[in-house]
């Protein structure tokens, strides 16, 4: 572990160096987390070869909600250990991304979920709507990561950029996309 001399106390304490060795390496284990959603989410436009070589290897282990569950475990263990700052925008950002990606993923536990959704009239394409959640999803997880290294900054923010903002663009996505696109 590197450590530095606070000199403030004239060399008598020594803390950890911000960016030290095990921060760097669970970063990159979040990062690698990300490489788990590539199966799931190629299988759902289409190309669930990878998916199913994956299960004929490995069963179940490597279904799309064990890959989903396996992402959150990488990424819950590079924000205990890595560089994260704060945990409000990390457990908001995660409950979102999860309820956007059980919608456009086949998970199979929160079908019901999925369904209540696509009962919503501007939800109703699931072709679209599928490829909007996972995008939202995605960038949610992106900000609730970027907003966790802040030090300091407001609950308000954190709201506004996870849940607002994001529920904003998906509604005004579901009323305006599958008429410019033509469906």
């Amino acid at each position: 572990m590197s450590t530095e001399t606070d000199p403030t106390n004239h060399g008598s304490t020594a803390r950890q160096k911000p960016g030290g060795l095990r921060q760097r390496v669970f970063n990159i284990i979040g990062w690698i987390a990300f490489i788990l959603l590539l199966p799931p989410i190629i299988a759902m436009f289409g190309r669930p070869e990878l998916l199913d070589f994956l299960k004929s290897q490995f069963g179940q282990w490597s279904s799309g909600a064990a890959l989903v569950g396996y992402f959150y475990v990488l990424l819950f263990l590079r924000v205990f250990f890595g560089s994260d700052q704060r945990y409000t925008p990390i457990l908001i950002g995660y409950f979102l991304s999860f309820l956007c990606f059980s919608v456009s993923l086949d998970l199979t536990f929160m079908s019901f979920f999925a369904n209540l959704i696509h009962k919503i009239p501007i939800f109703g394409d699931k072709t679209i709507i599928n490829a909007m959640f996972l995008v939202t999803g995605a960038i949610i997880i992106f900000l609730a990561n970027a907003l966790s290294t802040i030090k300091k900054t407001y609950w308000v923010l954190d709201i506004f950029l996870l849940c607002i903002l994001p529920l904003g663009a998906l509604t005004a996505a579901g009323i305006f996309l599958p008429s410019l696109l033509g469906f």
